[in-house]
């Protein structure tokens, strides 16, 4: 006979049960590269750590160069000139030395060491003043070498050691008479010098 018509729709059946977990299944393919992270903030400063040992002795250097050689420098120019006598002289010279400048440019440096002293006879009030000369002249560079005693007539006779000393510049270079004097003073009368 004839195909019957189609049927209607049945209603649904009840859920099966659950079925077993699968296997894994095969691994997939490597991902692109992601982009770079940002920039993480800095950390704290650590603690100092402890001093480390002393460490090995070092090779030996090697010997340097040679350094270049060195002027030659002048031997000092100096002299001393040394007498014992009395001299009871009140002014005028009292002792010269001849000295030999080299420079100059140079300032001349004199020293007197040595016993002196000034005595008011009849005078309530007197001065002596020893200086030095530089052929014959005083010095004016800067200024005078001297030493100036005051004294006062007490009756006593003051001989004690005495340092005059100074340099003097503006003395050209040659034979240079230094001389050692005694003076009085301005405005005083003369001591009796010694």
């Amino acid at each position: 006979g004839h195909k019957g018509e189609r049927g209607e729709k049945g209603t649904r059946g009840p859920s099966g049960l659950e079925g077993r977990v699968g296997g894994a299944g095969p691994s997939g393919t490597k991902g692109e590269k992601g982009s770079s992270g940002r920039k993480g903030d800095s950390g704290k400063v650590g603690p100092q750590g402890p001093n480390g040992g002393t460490g090995l002795k070092g090779s030996k250097g090697e010997v340097g160069a040679k350094g270049a050689k060195g002027q030659q420098t002048e031997a000092l120019n100096w002299k001393q000139c040394v007498w014992k006598r009395e001299d009871d002289k009140d002014t005028g010279l009292i002792q010269e030395c001849r000295f030999k400048k080299i420079h100059g440019n140079s300032a001349l440096h004199v020293a007197f060491g040595g016993n002196l002293r000034v005595y008011c006879g009849s005078g309530s009030y007197c001065c002596s003043r020893w200086f030095f000369t530089f052929n014959d002249d005083e010095c004016t560079g800067p200024m005078a070498i001297d030493g100036v005693v005051h004294k006062t007539n007490t009756g006593d006779n003051p001989l004690r050691h005495r340092q005059i000393e100074g340099y003097c510049e503006n003395i050209a270079s040659g034979d240079i008479r230094v001389g050692f004097n005694i003076g009085k003073c301005s405005g005083y009368s003369v001591g009796d010098g010694y």
